[in-house]
């Protein structure tokens, strides 16, 4: 028994990194079976098929987003700091944003069950940012020229155009110039 779930949670974690490495369409159970190194029966022995483990797969690369995200956003710092360190965190620039790249992986897109999962990711961040700017404007470390709702859509989109941005230049650079600019825009007057 304790094989079998190490042999899952391989193959839930190679085909994680395969979505983001190659996309579904371009990942075949010969490549999911080499990066989890695992025996041929195993895929089919835990999953339906290579959809059934990129249900399993989206859904490991979104909890380990929120994970990673929720001690940033959610301590009991100043709601800008908090913004900050989230947005100054340190990315992997070159791989970009893992639920917006799966975001625009179109058979994703095309599978409610696999777009309701990446759908959670994004549900998670707008929330909890939301949240933290609806903290920051009422203690005043966040400025109120945008409504919270606003200022969420805002970070989101920025931050997936930074990534791309960033890549299309060949300079990382530009996506911590984003950042800061970003960040300006939720400083308060003094």
């Amino acid at each position: 028994m304790v094989n079998d779930l190490k042999s899952k949670d391989k193959l839930i974690q190679a085909m994680a990194k395969l979505l983001l490495e190659k996309g579904l369409a371009n990942t075949s159970p010969r490549d999911i079976l080499s990066e989890a190194k695992v025996g041929q029966g195993s895929l089919y022995h835990h999953f339906e098929g290579k959809e059934d483990l990129a249900l399993y797969a989206i859904r490991f690369n979104c909890d380990q987003l929120i994970h990673a995200n929720q001690t940033l956003l959610d301590n009991d710092t100043p709601a800008f700091e908090r913004l900050s360190a989230f947005l100054r965190k340190p990315r992997d620039i070159d791989r970009g944003c893992v639920v917006g790249q799966m975001a625009r992986d179109r058979r994703i897109k095309e599978d409610p069950k696999l777009a309701r999962e990446v759908t959670r990711g994004f549900e998670w961040m707008k929330n909890d940012i939301e949240k933290l700017l609806k903290t920051g404007i009422a203690e005043g470390s966040i400025s109120s020229r945008l409504a919270p709702l606003e200022g969420t859509i805002m970070i989101l989109s920025v931050l997936q155009g930074a990534y791309i941005t960033a890549s299309g230049l060949q300079d990382d650079t530009y996506f911590y110039l984003s950042i800061n600019a970003l960040l300006k825009l939720f400083t308060p007057d003094e």
